[in-house]
């Protein structure tokens, strides 16, 4: 199972022709996160974003998976990334294709708290046969996954409260340990 990134840009994600740092986050975002190829699509001059990702014509998501599945044999979803959600982590790319090979043939929207945001995996036979599907939502506890955010952007964490009463299973000792 392969899950290729889909980076849905504009000229404005470049800087004096080169990707502007949100760009570059979300590239190596996709790329930490377990997606491969990447696709940038949006921009009309050329752009060299090797090693890590090309720059793709392609015009619609059907035609993006088209490509991925060109230049990787075997691959089985497209996961849409728009550039306005470039502090995406990449456990919640992690998380979408981890849930991919449990549900292959579902539609998965990343979401954060029960609402879902715009990154989404669509399984390459729902593009091509033009199906469309409300999709699950994955929780990721992410919220840039729902929220714009360049990367910089600091969001709120809400970490849930310690257990300061729990004992480390390895961390008994003599009559403790069972």
């Amino acid at each position: 199972m392969t899950v290729a990134a889909l980076i849905l840009a504009s000229d404005t994600s470049l800087v004096s022709d080169r990707p502007s740092p949100a760009l570059s986050r979300l590239i190596e975002a996709a790329w930490s996160g377990g997606a491969h190829p990447i696709l940038v699509a949006g921009l009309t001059g050329a752009v060299d974003f090797a090693p890590l990702a090309l720059r793709t014509e392609a015009g619609t998501a059907e035609a993006a998976g088209a490509e991925a599945l060109r230049l990787v044999g075997g691959t089985t979803a497209l996961l849409s990334l728009p550039v306005t959600h470039a502090g995406v982590d990449p456990e919640t790319i992690t998380a979408l294709i981890a849930a991919h090979g449990r549900t292959p043939d579902e539609t998965l929207h990343a979401a954060h708290n029960g609402a879902v945001g715009p990154v989404r995996l669509t399984p390459l036979a729902l593009l091509s046969s033009g199906t469309t599907s409300a999709g699950t939502g994955v929780e990721c506890g992410d919220e840039a996954a729902i929220t714009p955010s360049d990367g910089r952007t600091r969001l709120g964490f809400e970490a849930p409260p310690a257990d300061t009463h729990a004992v480390d299973p390895w961390e008994r000792r003599g009559g403790d340990a069972s």
